[in-house]
């Protein structure tokens, strides 16, 4: 689970794209654009660049406000529930992650953090209709303000980007 992390962030850091203007419109309705299957393809992981064996044939999917990662195997390695904040500049992501065994409520006086329970608060951008950055520091360090993995850092970078062909989930309330 940590290495999907730490995978996902590393390949978005070292990628030499320029991100230097934002979609209009770019804040609204983000979470509606994060739908759907998201293909890895640069990161880095606490300042080291991801390489492409570490991400050739890894993925995301994005249903609704639950984020999956997957490995090449198809194996999921890092599941979480999210929110976003479009308000901020850049945008807010939190993801918060349930061990399997872990009950399912918290006891009343429990804190947020605990070993059944981590966040991971990051930023995150559109670059265009299919692709998107993600930052976010490990659980247990401040949420990023810039969309680097500086060596030493806590900190992961990932570059996302939706190929041809690529499904779409279908929400429950389109099923209806």
């Amino acid at each position: 689970m940590r290495f999907c992390i730490a995978t996902l962030a590393a390949l978005t850091l070292t990628l030499p794209v320029d991100f230097a203007s934002a979609d209009e419109g770019e804040h609204k309705n983000a979470q509606q654009r994060l739908q759907g299957r998201w293909e890895i393809v640069g990161g880095t992981n606490q300042g080291r660049e991801l390489s492409e064996a570490e991400v050739s044939g890894t993925y995301v999917t994005i249903t609704t406000n639950s984020i999956v990662t997957y490995d090449r195997s198809n194996q999921a390695r890092y599941q979480a529930v999210f929110t976003v904040d479009e308000d901020k500049d850049p945008m807010h992501i939190t993801m918060r992650t349930v061990a399997e065994n872990a009950p399912t409520r918290p006891k009343a006086g429990d804190p947020l953090e605990s070993d059944e329970v981590t966040t991971a608060a990051g930023i995150f951008k559109f670059d265009g209709q299919s692709k998107w950055v993600l930052c976010y520091a490990l659980p247990g360090a401040d949420r990023p303000t810039k969309f680097q993995s500086p060596d030493g850092s806590r900190t992961m970078l990932f570059l996302l980007e939706k190929k041809q062909g690529d499904p779409i989930p279908v929400l429950d309330a389109e099923k209806r």
